[in-house]
């Protein structure tokens, strides 16, 4: 993953991942931790695995 970095997120989005993480725990029944990183070389944002969001702590 060299080509990543942890994704510059506002308050904003990283409450509505928590609200995700949350739904998709529902859903699965299981805890699980979404993480978002953002590509070197664009300035989007991709929900893919480093900066750590969990309502589970």
């Amino acid at each position: 993953m060299k080509n990543y970095r942890p994704a510059n997120l506002s308050l904003a989005q990283i409450e509505r991942l928590q609200q995700l993480e949350h739904e998709f725990a529902e859903l699965t029944g299981q805890p699980l931790v979404l993480i978002a990183y953002a590509s070197q070389s664009s300035r989007v944002a991709s929900a893919s695995p480093v900066q750590r969001l969990s309502t589970t702590e």
